[in-house]
This record gives C-alpha cells, structure tokens and sequence, in this order.
C-alpha cells in the first residue's frame, strides 16, 4: 500500500510518514556520526573475519595441507563476498541492522516506513562500492547523505532506502536519568507546571532523543520548545534551554515517578 512522506525542517531530522489511512508514523533519521561509527564497527568486525581466516589458511599452508596458491584464491574469493554480502546478509536477517547499526541504536528501513527486503539489504550493501569513491574517502556516499532530504547515499536512492533511528534501542518508554547536578539544581527552580499532554510527550520525545542529535541542532530544538515554556510559565530566562528541559523533565516524570514508588511502599 502507497504511502506519502512528508518531511519536516531537516533542524530535528524528522521524517513523517502518512498513510492513506491517515496513520502517522514519525522517524527519526540516523545522524552521520552514527552511521559511521556503525560502518566503523562493521568494518572491525569483517576484518576479524578476514584476519582469522587468514590464519587458518596460513597454517594448512604451512603444514602442507593446501598449496599457497589456492590459499591465497580462497582468501580473495572470501573477501569479496565479505565485502560484498556480508553486509546485506546481517541486514536481511536483522531487520535491517548490521551489528554495528544495532550497537548504535540505528536500522534501514524502506523509504515508505516499510521493513527492507533481501534484494534491497544486498543491493544497497553492494553499491557501497560507489559510495565509497574515491577508495578510503567515500566522497559520493558523504556528499549524497549531505544533499538528500532523507540523507541517503547511492545505495540508498536506487534501493528506496533509509537509515532511521531505532526507537527501541533508546529506551523510548523508559525514564532517562541523569547525573549532571546542573541539571538538579535548575530543578529546584521549577515550580510544578500543568503540561498538557502535549508537551509532555514533546518533551519526553526531546530528552529520549538528545543524545542523538548533534549538539548545534539540539541547542535549536531546545530553544524553540524552552522559549514557549518560559513565556508560558514565566519561567527563568537565564537558564541554559537544554538544561532547563532536562530539568522540567526530571521534575515531570523522574520525581514524579520516584514520588509514587515511594508512597506505593
């Protein structure tokens, strides 16, 4: 079933998707700090395939089992389809996530919102070549992730795919922590606010996803919702916007929760 994207300002790297049922489904679309920290990871991990393969075939040439020659065939026809497939295997049985993306909170989707399927994990996993010339810079994959709405790369156009957040991997329905005692002392500042659910879910979606944001557009974000609520409410405007909203979190959920856990016993 057809559906239609609909993008927001590339400032919160949201993407809405609206069925024609009207059914929204909200993404959030991988930064390239996690893509390449995954594709980093990856990489180590194909090369302790490649390395420890190479030290078998070593030793069955060294102990005359195999001949140099077809040792060094196995070895290239081994690393070829590594780089080729390997990739798009982990993909096709992951749901879209390699262990790198899994470790990294991120998965590939279809660009309708839709799981992958195995011709698009494989195919966009074999057009990594493209993407990464020049060899050892991947300047296409970087300048197309750069000019695309969805910040996708080669693979990733021609596939119909793109690389979101995995909302589960943050933990969205768990309470987020913190340690900075900033943060607590701003607390203490904020008088008890009547939210509305809205906000609240705005906020709670804010703070489970800051960490994934990079730090100039979460200072952007947090400005934008900080500002109504200090007018709304009065609140101080001396304070830093992403400390404020970690605080008015704190205060929302954490306290709160900890308060009814407390009574509870």
């Amino acid at each position: 079933m057809r559906t239609i994207a609909h993008y927001s300002p590339q400032i919160d790297t949201v993407i809405r998707i609206i069925t024609p049922e009207n059914i929204t489904f909200t993404y959030q679309l991988a930064s390239m700090l996690q893509r390449i920290l995954a594709f980093g990871i990856d990489m180590l991990v194909l090369g302790g395939i490649q390395l420890l393969t190479g030290i078998l075939l070593l030793l069955l040439v060294g102990y005359q089992i195999m001949p140099h020659g077809l040792a060094f065939g196995i070895w290239l026809i081994l690393t070829f389809f590594l780089t080729s497939f390997f990739g798009g295997f982990q993909e096709t049985i992951g749901n879209g996530q390699t262990l790198g993306k899994r470790l990294f909170g991120i998965r590939v989707v279809s660009t309708e919102g839709q799981p992958i399927n195995s011709f698009q994990a494989i195919t966009r996993n074999v057009l990594r070549w493209i993407d990464l010339q020049p060899i050892f810079f991947a300047g296409i994959g970087f300048a197309m992730i750069l000019v695309t709405k969805r910040f996708q790369r080669f693979g990733d156009l021609v596939c119909g795919t793109m690389v979101v957040v995995d909302e589960n991997a943050y933990g969205r329905h768990d309470l987020v922590r913190f340690k900075h005692p900033e943060i607590f002392k701003v607390a203490e500042q904020i008088p008890a606010l009547p939210l509305s659910s809205g906000t609240l879910k705005a906020l709670a979606l804010y703070v489970h996803r800051r960490k994934a944001i990079s730090p100039r557009r979460r200072e952007h974000i947090a400005a934008i919702l900080a500002t109504t609520l200090i007018e709304q409410y009065g609140l101080p405007e001396n304070l830093n916007e992403d400390l404020l909203l970690c605080a008015i979190y704190h205060t929302q959920f954490v306290a709160m929760a900890d308060k009814e856990e407390k009574n509870s016993r």
